[in-house]
């Protein structure tokens, strides 16, 4: 009977160092597959999972979860690279705390489909992320006389983004002023006297949510929430 007690002590050792060293990496390959399995694609994807008592790790709670990856494509959206650090972390119900990080070299869709390059930047609670989409001075300068171009057949002399919200076309000597806004459906469009027209289309996959945009002077600020905890599910 000791004999058997002391197997099982021995057994249960073992379980417990398995636990304890091995629960991490475990984990973070059972996240991997989560993300991949929920449309998260990537060139280069590493998951890395973080317990103070990895003995939690067995009921799916985890205190961080960082995700780094290059070559992003996620629900419509791409990136050179993505970084999050994702706290308190319930790998059983699907459900996060906070969220940290950032898509760098990310493309938003444009006119006639061309990618739009921006960075977006992510901190909050994880199902609703305060979220900065950045798109530099020339990029907009640059669609504004395009799509004016497209569809209205104006040729801009100079193109120029004017605080708080608005971009202003030089054409024959005379100014046309469009106002910046955010489209019901998430896109961002000018609006002149001549008609409304799309700078910027949104990934309609993509759990963005844009609220507001405001020109500083690096370019294009648009502010909004994004759901990463969907990236769980």
């Amino acid at each position: 009977m000791r004999g058997c007690f002391s197997i099982l002590i021995l057994a249960a050792g073992f379980i417990l160092a398995a636990i304890w060293f091995g629960g991490p990496p475990l984990a973070g390959t059972v996240v991997e597959a989560t993300l991949t399995g929920s449309g998260l694609s990537a060139d280069e994807l590493d998951v890395k999972v973080e317990a103070s008592v990895p003995m939690t790790l067995v009921a799916g709670r985890a205190d961080r979860v960082t995700v780094n990856a290059t070559g992003v494509r996620w629900s419509g959206l791409r990136a050179g690279s993505m970084t999050l650090a994702i706290d308190d972390v319930d790998l059983f119900g699907r459900t996060a705390g906070r969220v940290e990080g950032r898509f760098d070299d990310a493309e938003l869709g444009g006119l006639g489909g061309a990618p739009v390059p921006a960075s977006i930047s992510i901190s909050g609670p994880a199902a609703a992320a305060t979220t900065t989409v950045r798109i530099d001075r020339p990029t907009v300068e640059r669609l504004a006389a395009a799509a004016f171009q497209a569809e209205f057949g104006i040729r801009a002399d100079t193109v120029a983004l004017v605080a708080p919200d608005e971009v202003r076309l030089g054409v024959a000597g005379q100014t046309l002023s469009a106002r910046l806004e955010i489209l019901p459906n998430g896109g961002v469009a000018a609006t002149s006297p001549l008609g409304t027209v799309a700078l910027v289309t949104a990934a309609s996959s993509l759990p963005l949510t844009l609220s507001g945009l405001t020109v500083g002077e690096n370019g294009l600020e648009l502010t909004g929430t994004i759901d990463i905890a969907s990236l769980l599910d």
